[in-house]
């Protein structure tokens, strides 16, 4: 246990430093994450560490917090300028591009049965969460309207794709499990209607409690809420249902939109900040542990298996996204051919296929010992394999390449992340102003405005550390550019003194005295450029 207990402090640590590591390096996270998790099992003893963590246990909290997390931080105002797109990718394209990838896998590689469909629908989940993250610390804010496609299609689709493979595709393969279809037609629906009816109940009874309770509470019961609303949905498994993922997500709306449910507005930024470090925090341990999972060794001594994947992995990207966008899509006329390519593009794979493949080896497994069919065990180290395979793929093909591709399409918004920050910076400074005016005026107590002012100076403190790393990566890119432009010009002279001397002929001389002299032009130019972008970088410095 001592041992078990000490692993488990190492997956936290190790994944917390990796995180950093990946945001420094503008690196999708799960990508460090995961191959940490490799290296973490081939340096510590693999034997009973699993069963004792319960992969399968973490991959559901963790994405019933995600989910939660997506959905308490949703705008709506923004969602309702693509709800139809939103409403339509996260039901009818999560089950086409289930269908599509796993009909599409299943045509090429017969060898895998119905269990196509089961990785087709694991594989449907998008994560937005890790490619927003290297969007916005490269500087690359793509529009509202697709952004706000995306995130609020990933809040819907993660929770129905769980839907689809627990309920439709996991009966396909154990045919233990296996129900008419009209049955399994009635539990996904059965599933949608009570996802919604727990998560409205769980988000009243919460909202009702934190405006009661002292604020202390606030932390406690926001990060039990995702926990509360999925193990009540997934008590209703004894009937075939599977809400959890569903009230989970609609829990964290309505807890965003209290409102709207008869309720006071609630503290957003305290509910949300707690869930963020919880849903990071279980992130972090799901992707490390799906490394550790892997077994390497397995897929090495079968290369099908990782051509498999890799295939698999294409005719999600490839196929079954872009057919599942163009056609979810295809009765707006207002959204362009580079919007839809770069809407398929972006369905980054991660934390929700991750989870879900953990949940559906876990009940794989289970059927092994309950029904005494080991190929269900041998199918789940399989399906492992290929998501492993697929998710690597997919981080590192779509995950670095679609901020270049956001560019080259040209639907990024034209924002200066330095405006940005200064108007956010000076907001927060004139709400501090006010409040020390409502302090001194005795209009409030001493300990709310010490709290007060705690939260707003420690708003400010972040915003100016973010100002303080743009101001550095600026100033760093002109000295490069300033380097740059000297070696070239030390780089010239030599050509020139060893032209005088006789030692170069006049045609080689020429030719590079002129490709040399367009470089530092040219790097005299961005250097311009460069420092016109930072016209406002005094103003910008934090002040002492």
């Amino acid at each position: 246990m001592e041992v078990d207990l000490y692993l488990i402090a190492a997956v936290i640590i190790i994944g917390a430093s990796l995180a950093k590591v990946a945001e420094e390096y503008r690196l999708p996270y799960p990508i460090p994450l995961i191959i940490g998790g490799i290296i973490l099992r081939q340096m510590m003893p693999t034997e009973g560490f699993l069963d004792f963590i319960g992969l399968g246990f973490i991959a559901q909290i963790a994405l019933a917090t995600v989910i939660f997390y997506a959905g308490l931080t949703m705008n709506l105002k923004e969602l309702r300028l693509s709800i139809v797109n939103v409403g339509l990718l996260a039901t009818a394209g999560v089950m086409a591009t289930s269908l599509i990838a796993g009909t599409t896998a299943l045509l090429v590689f017969p060898a895998l049965t119905l269990a196509a469909f089961l990785i087709g629908a694991i594989l449907s989940p998008t994560d937005p969460a890790a490619l927003f993250s290297v969007l916005e610390t490269g500087g690359v804010p793509v529009k509202r309207k697709l952004f706000s496609i995306l995130e609020g299609e990933a809040v819907f689709n993660d929770a129905t794709a769980a839907i689809l493979v627990i309920t439709v595709f996991e009966p396909l393969v154990i045919i233990e499990l296996a129900q008419p279809w009209f049955v399994v037609a009635f539990q996904f629906l059965a599933s949608v209607v009570a996802g919604f009816l727990i998560g409205l109940l769980v988000a009243f009874i919460i909202g009702k409690l934190i405006l009661r309770t002292g604020e202390t509470n606030i932390s406690i019961l926001t990060a039990t809420t995702p926990f509360l609303a999925y193990g009540l949905g997934e008590t209703l498994t004894v009937f075939g249902f599977h809400p959890g993922a569903l009230a989970a997500a609609f829990a964290g709306i309505f807890l965003a939109n209290s409102k709207r449910i008869g309720l006071r507005v609630l503290p957003q930024q305290t509910m949300r900040s707690t869930t963020n470090r919880l849903s990071f925090g279980l992130e972090v341990i799901v992707f490390i542990l799906l490394g550790y999972q892997v077994d390497i060794p397995f897929i090495l001594a079968n290369p099908n298996i990782l051509i498999l994947g890799i295939a698999i992995a294409a005719l999600v990207i490839f196929v079954a996204r872009p057919a599942s966008v163009f056609l979810m899509t295809a009765h707006d006329r207002q959204m362009s051919l580079k919007e839809r390519v770069f809407v398929s593009w972006a369905g980054v794979k991660g934390v929700a296929s991750a989870s879900l493949g953990a949940i559906a080896v876990s009940i794989l497994n289970g059927a092994a010992d309950a029904y005494g069919v080991p190929y269900y065990r041998a199918l789940g180290q399989t399906i492992t394999a290929l998501i492993f395979v697929a998710l690597m793929v997919s981080l590192v093909l779509q995950g670095l390449t679609t901020p270049f591709l956001a560019e080259a399409l040209g639907v990024t918004e034209d924002r200066d992340a330095f405006e940005d920050l200064i108007a956010e910076r000076e907001a927060t400074r004139q709400a501090l102003l006010y409040l020390v005016d409502q302090y001194t005026e005795g209009k409030i107590n001493s300990g709310l405005y010490n709290r007060l002012k705690a939260e707003l100076e420690e708003e400010i403190y972040n915003i100016e550390e973010e100002l303080q790393r743009l101001v550095a990566e600026r100033e760093a890119r002109l000295q490069e550019l300033a380097i740059r432009r000297e070696l070239c010009r030390r780089k010239l002279e030599h050509y020139e003194n060893q032209f005088q001397k006789d030692n170069l002929n006049d045609a080689l001389y020429a030719e590079r005295k002129e490709a040399l002299e367009k470089q530092i032009e040219e790097l005299k130019c961005m250097r311009e450029l460069a420092e016109e972008e930072r016209g406002g970088l005094e103003d910008a410095k934090p002040v002492p």
